[in-house]
């Protein structure tokens, strides 16, 4: 490595020539680049369930439409009221990208007035046709069966309009595509050819989702532009999932540009209050910087989206490159300060010398760490641990690089002497001498009371817990929960029952009775099955239930458009299934996915007799649940496999067993208090709080390697446990504590984020990175001071 660093110092303007193509050809990249809020974020890879629910998609129609609340302060049905609805609702539907819009206008009216079974065939009543009775329509549509709490609210004061977008059905089919393949590598039968087309199909579901995305973000701007003409004379609040996605991709999107940038103005403060020279602040910051946009171009030239979960990749690595760049810039000052007469060619050789072997070992650690990522079977999570060790590979290589050449290039500095007014680190040192043992009392204590929290600790989260209360999609999802029947869809559907349906009076009871139990449910909102037919038929019978011929003459005299409504999404009698849907409430804070899923399942099999291979409950909500059941398990794998990756890497790099295990113990606390405070605070896991760990771990055993890594070498002076403690604290524990500060700081301005799931990573982040370098700069010396273990 000697030659190699000669190289770079003896040739720095040609470096520099080297590193600016290969930094432009990224940059010119970046236009590439791509946020991905979609619900392949949402959902577990090789999920069997996510093909069923395709599959129920292509025979049913697709959940992923638009619901704008509707609110009146008087009479809805007014005819003045109604002309507005209409207006609004022709400009919806005069949009390109609009396949339909559903509203109280055109919906069939069954008791506006009241019809006989006769009368089903022969009359088609709607508001817009002009012949419903208005005062009898206000009361169906806030009672009716079809429309009550669904359509309507109760106090028929707040109505949902339901915009349904054209679908890309070449894009659909090229995702059922990969799912397919997807499902046959998770159970290992993919030939060699059908591999091939799995990778060449992901590369083309990526490049289309960023088309799909961007074309799904205009027209969710075209319909906002339509609504705000028409704020006047009602309360309009857009839902749905196409909003919500398009939404998260614009809030990750605002704190990926504005925390980014308060991230390097912080510091740029930090470092000008730490080292207060202008070569020291403009060189670590340029490096940084340019290491996080290198980055971002490189996930645009390989067309990788970044998720929910990778958001935060661009702070990660600014922080992550600094960190490097201060331990280099902190050494060079200190052998600036002890050699003040050596010239700046040979200061820059020795710091690179000395600081390759730590900087090395500690990206190593931290690949591992995210590495362990790997192993989550959630793509958004694996995608992440592959982007995070790539990234940390660019920052060190680009560190060093960068900092060669730069430094080559300066003179050396006038001012020899290290700045250490602060004296934190010495005081750290003082307390670890004279209060370590009440400190270890303290950490036993904590981490008792952590794994207590730990225990407590779930992934039952709710999605409107995500968005503050101010935005539009917390409001939006809770008035559509409060007022029309709640948001995230479960359906239930039976095989082989549609024909049977018809003449088998038990089964058609069977599914009154959990039609009924499912609407008793506290965490349910509307309920929609055949059922809902069969109400509405026994109302045009004067409340006498229908029987075999009777039922068959009936239903045959249900009018088409009717069909499409109350008949068809429920009852398929193509493939015989039987289908109810059930709207769950997110704004139930006492919503348990899992527990709710196992109640229902347990309930149909159970107490109804149902045999379990004969439904099958599919959704989004269940689809979700099983993403974040997943969390919670390769949390576990995580942290395992992680500290046993470490483990290993310390046994390489320290060569002393003891000397691991002292390592690796403080590296403990920061995940594990953060886990625990997660779960004293019931803050559930989510999509970006999994990776925390990772993080926490990464970094901190940076800590640990770049501190026992100087103790060695201060040890060898004069084989005293003690100054040798002190020696290192006002070393290499400057760098640790100037980089953590930063990091720390950095982290918390994503508090300020309207993204719940940024405030908690950022909140968590810089807690575990406070502990995690005070763990490494007062409990790992006194273990060290301790156990006296053998250093070489």
């Amino acid at each position: 490595m000697s030659s190699i660093y000669r190289f770079f110092v003896k040739n720095p303007l040609l470096i520099l020539i080297l590193l600016i193509s290969s930094v432009g050809f990224f940059l010119y990249n970046i236009q590439n680049f791509a946020l991905d809020a979609s619900s392949d974020s949402l959902v577990l890879e090789g999920d069997e369930n996510l093909s069923y629910y395709n599959k129920i998609r292509k025979d049913y129609g697709s959940d992923d439409y638009l619901v704008i609340s509707y609110q009146v302060s008087n009479d809805l049905l007014n005819p003045r009221q109604l002309n507005h609805l209409q207006r609004l609702r022709d400009e919806l539907r005069s949009l390109n990208s609009v396949k339909s819009v559903t509203t109280i206008l055109d919906v069939p009216l069954f008791r506006s007035p009241p019809l006989s079974l006769l009368d089903l065939a022969t009359k088609d009543i709607s508001i817009e046709k002009g012949n419903a009775d208005l005062n009898l329509a206000k009361i169906e549509l806030a009672s009716s069966p079809i429309y009550g709490k669904n359509l309507v609210s109760e106090d028929a004061k707040t109505t949902a309009i339901l915009v349904n977008l054209k679908q890309n059905e070449s894009f659909n089919n090229l995702r059922n595509k990969r799912d397919q393949l997807r499902l046959k590598k998770a159970a290992n039968e993919l030939s060699q050819n059908e591999l091939i087309e799995l990778s060449e199909i992901e590369s083309q579901v990526i490049q289309n989702n960023a088309l799909q995305n961007e074309t799904q973000a205009k027209t969710i701007q075209s319909i906002r532009d339509v609504l705000d003409k028409y704020r006047d004379q009602a309360t309009l609040f857009l839902g749905g999932l196409p909003m919500i996605t398009t939404d998260i991709i614009e809030y990750i999107d605002n704190d990926l540009i504005v925390f980014s940038l308060a991230v390097i103005g912080l510091m740029t403060l930090m470092l000008a209050f730490i080292f207060r020279g202008l070569r020291w602040v403009l060189m670590p910051i340029l490096i940084s910087v340019t290491g996080g946009l290198v980055m971002t171009g490189m996930l645009g030239f390989l067309g990788w989206n970044v998720t929910v979960i990778s958001s935060n990749f661009f702070s990660l690595l600014l922080v992550m490159t600094l960190s490097v760049t201060i331990h280099l810039v902190v050494r060079y000052r200190e052998l600036s300060q002890l050699n003040p007469k050596q010239d700046n060619q040979s200061l820059i050789l020795e710091t690179l010398k000395q600081m390759s072997k730590p900087c090395l070992y500690t990206t190593l650690t931290t690949i591992a760490a995210f590495a362990s990522l790997l192993i989550s079977g959630i793509r958004p999570v694996i995608d992440f641990g592959w982007m995070m060790s790539i990234g940390v590979t660019i920052a060190l290589v680009l560190s060093f690089v960068a900092f060669a050449s730069i430094m080559s290039i300066l003179p050396k500095p006038k001012k020899s002497t290290q700045n250490t007014d602060l004296k934190i680190t010495e005081k750290l040192a003082k307390f670890t001498e004279k209060f370590g043992n009440s400190l270890i009392i303290f950490i036993l204590l904590s981490s008792l009371a952590a794994i207590i929290g730990l225990n407590k600790l779930t992934v039952e989260n709710r999605f409107i817990d995500y968005f503050k209360e101010s935005t539009e999609i917390n409001q939006g999802l809770t008035q559509i929960d409060q007022n029309l029947g709640g948001t995230i869809p479960l359906e239930i559907v039976f095989n082989d029952l549609a024909d049977a349906y018809w003449f088998d009076e038990y089964l058609r009871s069977d599914i009154h009775q959990l039609h009924l139990y499912l609407d008793s449910l506290e965490e349910t909102g509307k309920v929609l099955s055949a059922d809902t037919l069969m109400q509405v038929l026994t109302a045009a019978n004067d409340g006498d239930p229908l029987n075999g011929f009777f039922l068959n003459i009936a239903r045959s005299q249900i009018p088409e458009s009717a069909k499409s409504i109350i008949l068809d999404p429920y009852l398929n009698e193509n493939n015989g299934q039987l289908r109810l849907v059930v709207r769950v409430k997110e704004t139930n804070k006492d919503l348990k996915r899992a527990e709710l899923i196992n109640t229902i399942q347990n309930h149909i099999t159970k107490e109804m007799g149902f045999k379990e291979d004969g439904f099958k409950l599919t959704g989004m909500l269940v689809l979700y649940n099983n993403m974040l059941q997943s969390l919670f398990d390769s949390q576990i794998k995580t942290i395992s496999a992680v500290f046993l990756i470490i483990f290993i890497m310390f046994l390489f790099v320290f060569r002393s067993f003891s000397l691991s295990v002292l390592a690796i113990v403080p590296n403990i606390l920061p995940s594990l208090f953060v886990l625990g405070l997660m779960g004293h605070f019931n803050i559930p896991l989510d999509l970006m709080t999994i990776t925390i760990s990772a993080i926490a771990i990464g970094i901190g055993v940076d800590n640990a390697i770049h501190y026992i890594h100087r103790f060695k070498d201060e040890f060898s002076k004069d084989s005293d446990y003690l100054k040798t403690m002190y020696r290192a604290h006002q070393s290499i524990g400057l760098a640790m504590f100037y980089t953590s500060i930063t990091v720390t700081l950095g982290f918390l301005i994503l508090v300020l984020s309207n993204f719940i799931p940024s405030i908690y990573f950022g909140l968590f982040t810089a807690i575990a990175m406070l502990s995690a370098v005070l763990a490494n700069l007062t409990l790992l010396p006194k273990l060290i001071l301790i156990f006296k273990p053998r250093i070489k």
